[in-house]
């Protein structure tokens, strides 16, 4: 500041302090930085400035900041996206589950907020109207998928429905769908990575994964879960994969580098950015390869690829 033109800085007290003119006249006083953790910078400062990790106290008026916005490509643009999922079981997943999603997303992603939420399309739900509360009953009334549309690099996402849903099996899960270019970036990165982990911890889950997906033209795997039972981990290789019990103790054979605890769980990032699968080391390199559900027949190019259950498979989710 001392070499923007007409301000000096007068170090003389414990604050910072800048002062204008010949007469160093007083202007503000700067405090900080002080370190601070996502849980505590308010969520009206997350919406709008992103990667917040340092405190200054500022006294300046008619300033502005907003570090959040991106340039959504078109409906029809064929771009890289991220695919984020959240596998639980039921009897885990806490009631109040809409209240933690939208909490994490307040906190740490408000793009990935339901802007809007329903069963189909079009969706009927508008949580600028609704709120936590509705978004949180029309989750519990659902009797399929509540699928909700985001912001920004959030394309939507989807969740298991609740109590209401209608032919409920043991699992339970949710994932988001991301833009993957934002992520190249590392303040958004850190962003995502923070809802990642939160909501596995969270919610319950016993693993969950971010895969990126190139184009329209690389085709995706079906879903982990099914109504006989849970396949395995995923066969493709992924960007990020997060182990809860009771997969969290295999999480050792992975290279340190990646790997790190979170509160309920082990994260491992193959990668700084999000690469293609086949630009990923498989965790099979390093991990059991009967654990991993197997990509199977493809007749005709099926889309999603169907998966054939992994030879072994934890006694709790069998």
């Amino acid at each position: 500041m001392g070499e923007i033109a007409g301000l000096a800085i007068d170090d003389s007290g414990q604050s910072l302090t800048v002062v204008r003119g010949v007469r160093r006249r007083y202007s503000f006083t700067v405090d900080g930085p002080d370190r601070v953790g996502a849980e505590d910078v308010p969520v009206e400062v997350t919406g709008i400035v992103l990667g917040v990790r340092y405190l200054y106290s500022v006294l300046v008026e008619g300033s502005t900041v907003k570090s959040r916005t991106i340039v959504r490509p078109s409906r029809n643009t064929d771009v890289a996206k991220v695919d984020l999922e959240w596998c639980c079981l039921r009897e885990h997943v806490p009631a109040d589950a809409p209240a933690l999603i939208i909490s994490a997303a307040e906190r740490h992603l408000p793009e990935a907020l339901p802007r809007r939420f329903g069963e189909y399309e079009p969706f009927q739900g508008k949580y600028s109207e609704a709120g936590m509360e509705g978004f949180g009953q029309a989750w519990r009334e659902a009797t399929s998928w509540l699928f909700f549309s985001g912001s920004g690099l959030c394309l939507g996402g989807a969740l298991s429905g609740g109590p209401g849903e209608q032919y409920p099996d043991r699992y339970w899960s949710m994932s988001l769908t991301l833009l993957a270019d934002p992520l190249r970036e590392a303040p958004w990165r850190d962003a995502v990575r923070d809802l990642f982990t939160t909501l596995a911890d969270t919610l319950g889950a016993f693993y969950a994964s971010a895969e990126c997906i190139r184009d329209s033209t690389e085709i995706a795997l079906c879903t982990l879960r099914f109504p006989e039972g849970w396949l395995g981990l995923r066969p493709a290789p992924t960007w990020w994969s997060w182990f809860g019990s009771p997969y969290a103790s295999v999480a050792d054979l992975l290279p340190a580098t990646g790997r790190r605890p979170t509160v309920n769980g082990v994260l491992f990032e193959a990668t700084t950015e999000p690469r293609p699968r086949d630009q990923t080391e498989p965790l099979s390199r390093w991990l059991p390869a009967n654990l991993f559900a197997r990509i199977g027949p493809k007749p005709g190019h099926v889309q999603p690829l169907p998966l054939i259950r992994a030879a072994v498979v934890p006694d709790e989710l069998s």
